[in-house]
């Protein structure tokens, strides 16, 4: 079992998994041979980032389900908070054609949106996991605000930033306040008049913040009309290109479209993350999303979730114990509860079907 290892991490005794090359393919180190003091000292002096070693597959052993990956009911408590009042704020919209200022400050106070952006890890399991009683359009708009947050903090965003995507994040969908309900809420496909009456939400969101408190934050309201435009210009409601999207609107893409397949509708099963990504990593290779920010969360989602525990496609339930994030589309090792190991990039006949909590688990 192979494992990428930043160059800074390898310790001497360590077997090399893969050959070491240099920019010109030159072999620095061959495969299978041991690491010494001298040849780690060598490594660090060449433009070398990482290293892959060979691992046994009991050194990624899991432990005993423990309470981090539980529903976690302070969390919860948390969440409920923040939904009540993003529904003030969309349902204020809808009655009075008015931004809520108070409403928005509340939400991205310390104690309250931060708090559900502060663990990555725990974040993203809970999104997986939670049921999403009530209007499905808030809670789409809170997790992609908390996605926003755990995204701004994975791009070390000044504070500043930090807090103006997650603003971006939570007002993306509030422009829905202006479409019938009938067909927000509608389960069968949409025709294209129905169709063309959604996609405006972009347009009514950024209005509505132009005439409000807002106007002056243009990163905020270019992100809430550019978030459905794609780098190819296939998007909406302009077919923009490459740079002239702004960089809020091209996070906040790959954060919607993340969300969107997570929820568990009536119509649409939820997804596990790993379908997720390959979705994602699709639309960045068809030049849809943007490169940069697509890898970023991709990669550090991988990180978040490793460790996670979930359910295979034949009904078997396991940890995940081993994941490659040197490669956005490899796939766990997962151990199962009988203690077997299945590595999915090998078993193409298994899947990870969705994170489970501790309690689905054990």
């Amino acid at each position: 079992m192979l494992k990428s290892y930043d160059v800074a991490e390898l310790r001497a005794g360590m077997k090399v998994g893969r050959a070491v090359k240099d920019f010109d393919g030159k072999t620095l180190i061959k495969e299978n041979v041991k690491l010494t003091s001298e040849m780690l000292d060598s490594l660090r002096g060449k433009n070398i980032f990482s290293v892959y070693i060979d691992v046994t597959p009991e050194e990624y052993a899991p432990t005993v389900a423990s309470q981090e990956f539980l529903l976690d009911n302070d969390y919860l408590a948390c969440y409920k908070k923040c939904f009540a009042i993003t529904q003030n704020l969309y349902y204020g919209f809808a009655n009075t054609g008015k931004l809520d200022r108070n409403s928005l400050v509340e939400i991205i106070r310390a104690e309250n949106i931060s708090e559900l952006c502060d663990d990555g890890a725990k974040s993203v399991t809970q999104i997986h996991n939670m049921k999403r009683d009530g209007d499905y359009v808030i809670h789409h708009a809170l997790n992609v605000g908390i996605l926003a947050g755990i995204m701004a903090h994975w791009l070390d965003y000044r504070a500043t930033q930090v807090g103006e995507l997650v603003m971006t994040g939570l007002l993306s969908e509030i422009g829905k306040m202006k479409i019938s309900k009938g067909i927000l809420n509608k389960t069968d496909k949409l025709d294209a008049e129905e169709l063309a009456e959604v996609r405006k939400h972009v347009v009514f969101g950024y209005a509505m913040l132009v005439e409000s408190p807002l106007k002056s934050l243009k990163n905020v309201l270019l992100g809430v009309l550019h978030h459905h435009e794609r780098c190819d210009g296939s998007g909406y409601p302009s077919k923009l290109k490459g740079d002239k999207i702004s960089d809020f609107g091209k996070i906040i893409a790959v954060l919607d479209i993340y969300d969107a397949m997570v929820a568990n509708r009536s119509y649409a099963k939820r997804n596990s993350p790993f379908d997720i990504i390959k979705v994602l990593y699709n639309d960045v290779l068809a030049g849809k999303l943007d490169t940069r920010f697509s890898i970023v969360f991709m990669k550090k989602l991988l990180q978040a979730i490793n460790g996670s525990w979930v359910g295979l496609s034949d009904g078997r339930r396991g940890k995940i114990v081993y994941l490659d994030d040197s490669r956005v589309t490899a796939l766990p090792i997962v151990q199962t509860t009988k203690g077997d190991f299945v590595d999915l990039n090998r078993r193409t006949d298994i899947k990870v079907d969705a994170l489970l909590t501790a309690q689905e688990a054990t």
